[in-house]
């Protein structure tokens, strides 16, 4: 190999590392954010992989798994203005599809897709969301980005994979 293609082969590793720390930077932001915001409001959230949540109504239904078909109710607001809300999805449920690994390719918020499955039909939940889980860089309706959210989550009915045919 030459030295010329040496330089640029490293260059593009340096590159790739670089951008790999920066988003681990940003999850790491974003955490400590909700984080700062609960203890401030006296909120007793459970932590699993970057998604804090609280159940507010415990589901008494089937538990929601991955590859599920589910109906939720839902609205969300930015962490920066939670008396506002920017989205309200409560009066009719929306389907939405559960992939059956998470995945950030999917139509579904990345850190929806951490959170529902630990929600039983019936239930309600309130997740606060990181922004890097979110919408990203993205802008979400008040045109802020990285935005961390607080969605309240409603899980209505369940599809079990198993069930469908």
């Amino acid at each position: 190999m030459k030295a010329s293609q040496l330089i640029i082969l490293f260059a593009v590793m340096c590159i790739a590392a670089v951008s790999c720390k920066k988003e681990e930077l940003q999850i790491d932001k974003d955490t400590d954010v909700i984080k700062s915001y609960l203890n401030e409001h006296n909120i007793n959230a459970v932590d699993i992989d970057h998604v804090f949540y609280v159940e507010n109504v415990v589901g008494t239904g089937e538990q929601c798994e991955m590859g599920d078909t589910v109906f939720i109710k839902y609205s969300y607001k930015s962490l920066k203005d939670p008396n506002k809300v920017l989205v309200n999805q409560l009066d009719i449920a929306e389907q939405i599809f559960l992939p059956y690994s998470r995945t950030s390719s999917s139509s579904i918020l990345y850190g929806l897709q951490i959170g529902l499955p630990t929600m039983k039909e019936g239930g309600k939940t309130t997740f606060y969301i990181p922004a890097s889980y979110a919408f990203g860089r993205d802008s979400i309706a008040n045109g802020e980005t990285y935005a961390n959210l607080i969605f309240d989550v409603e899980l209505c009915e369940i599809y079990h994979r198993d069930k469908r045919h």
